[in-house]
């Protein structure tokens, strides 16, 4: 199977260096989790496999590659309808909107597309993006955060969803603070830690890592005098 390649030599903020030294390659066609602590930069990460932010290595995606991304925050233009918004989100890519794909796939998001998308609420808003991709037949997904958010039948709808697109053949590379919930679906899982990622390829590492995360919580509360 065809492979993408990570390369980030150096990654800076003035005189920051937040990644570093990073080589990785990912199989196409799989789901690839990828866990962080708060400030750890992946967001930075996922800024720079998308193309948004620069530096020293080389490109994550080829010319050829048709990726969309969602960032953790997001924008929405003001007086715009959810509809007119995601017929401008395809149109990005020189498509045109397939009604009855809109209509269908709506029915899973349940959003009122006539109304002004800058009213929606947070997770009302990540479904429009979520839905934009969708619509736009792109072969990559790079999500950051998709699930923040979204209630939990939401949760387990656009994660269904995810699943979904990997069966058809799609690539997934999605950001996550919910452990349990990125080790239920992934294939792969990617940890950012000192400037640098760790790699687990399968399930079996994926558990040994999840003990030792569960031992050393253990042995932290463990210490605590009032507890």
């Amino acid at each position: 199977m065809s492979k993408l390649k990570l390369k980030i030599e150096i990654q800076r903020y003035a005189r920051k260096t937040v990644l570093q030294n990073i080589h990785q390659e990912y199989t196409k066609g799989l789901i690839h989790g990828f866990l962080g602590e708060n400030g750890s930069g992946k967001t930075t990460l996922f800024n720079c496999m998308s193309g948004i932010l620069s530096f020293t290595g080389s490109l994550f995606f080829s010319e050829t590659d048709n990726f969309g991304y969602l960032p953790t925050e997001l924008f929405m233009f003001p007086m715009i309808t959810g509809n007119e918004f995601l017929h401008f989100f395809v149109a990005a890519k020189d498509q045109k909107m397939k009604k009855p794909e809109l209509q269908q796939l709506n029915e899973l998001f349940e959003l009122p597309l006539n109304e002004y998308a800058d009213q929606y609420s947070t997770g009302m808003l990540k479904k429009l993006y979520l839905l934009g991709l969708l619509l736009q037949h792109n072969e990559i997904l790079l999500l950051d955060e998709p699930f923040n958010g979204l209630d939990f039948k939401l949760v387990a709808l656009v994660t269904a969803l995810l699943s979904h697109f990997r069966e058809k053949g799609g690539t997934v590379f999605v950001a996550s603070h919910d452990i349990e919930h990125l080790f239920s679906f992934s294939d792969t899982l990617s940890v950012l830690q000192n400037r640098n990622l760790s790699h687990y390829p399968d399930k079996e590492s994926f558990n040994r890592l999840k003990t030792e995360i569960i031992e050393e919580a253990k042995r932290k509360v463990g210490i605590l005098p009032f507890v």
